[in-house]
């Protein structure tokens, strides 16, 4: 190839970089995300099959998932964000993991575009991300899935069309299933940001807990829709008649 052509090419990723910069946020880390493409086909599904409810995220660290949650349900009908977290890091495992401990997620460990690596993760974080992507504000509640759930669903949380699992754990999972249930409907889509972590075994992880979570409720079948990006995999809840 010419010194010409190389001086082409790189004038146009210069132009490309550049450009991406110009971007609005919320469509640098859409672009910049694997996991983007399928929220919003999951979005199109809820609008297109009419399924009606919140985004019910259980696990928020940064915020960069449930923002981008809530731009895809833009583009339809809209719908209300909301997000559990402690903030505090995960719980003690019982599942030995390569990764994963006790107080893991408390602090930023991933490139955020508001905060450094090593600082701490709090749901203001959240709050200036959803403000800075031009996004309505999310609903946010902290503490543990167990302890929290319970007294916002459903009373405050009556129908959850999508409900997002980044747990990491299979405590975490557990507790966030059961919670979520009363608010579950026909159609609900639920991603597991997690499912293939445990090197993929069935039943450890996310993948354990929902199958213990369809066991104890047989008025519920999880139709497989996709798998995506690195870890992840999507099902849809349909009520057995």
């Amino acid at each position: 190839m010419s010194g010409a052509d190389w001086s082409g090419r790189l004038r146009a990723l210069g132009r490309a970089v550049l450009g991406a910069r110009a971007l609005p946020l919320i469509d640098r880390l859409g672009r910049s995300d694997p996991r983007w493409t399928t929220f919003v086909a999951a979005m199109e599904y809820l609008d297109f099959e009419g399924v009606d409810g919140d985004i019910l995220e259980c696990g928020v660290f940064g915020g960069v998932s449930l923002a981008l949650l809530a731009r895809a349900a833009s583009f339809g009908a809209g719908r209300r964000a909301i997000g559990v977290d402690t903030f505090t890091g995960l719980p003690e495992p019982t599942e030995s993991h390569a990764v994963w401990k006790k107080g893991d997620c408390a602090a930023m460990h991933a490139p955020h575009p508001l905060v450094g690596l090593g600082e701490p993760v709090t749901m203001d974080v959240t709050r200036r991300l959803f403000e800075q992507c031009g996004l309505p504000p999310p609903v946010l509640y902290q503490g543990w899935f167990a302890e929290v759930l319970p007294t916002v669903v459903p009373r405050e949380v009556p129908a959850v069309a999508l409900l997002h699992v980044d747990c990491d754990l299979y405590e975490s999972t557990r507790d966030a299933l059961a919670g979520a249930a009363p608010a579950l409907q026909d159609g609900t889509m639920v991603l597991f940001d997690d499912w293939f972590h445990y090197k993929g075994h069935p039943r450890r992880g996310e993948a354990r807990a929902f199958r213990e979570f369809l066991d104890a409720h047989p008025e519920w079948e999880a139709v497989h829709w996709r798998q995506y990006a690195t870890f992840c995999n999507a099902f849809i809840l349909s009520r057995r008649a």
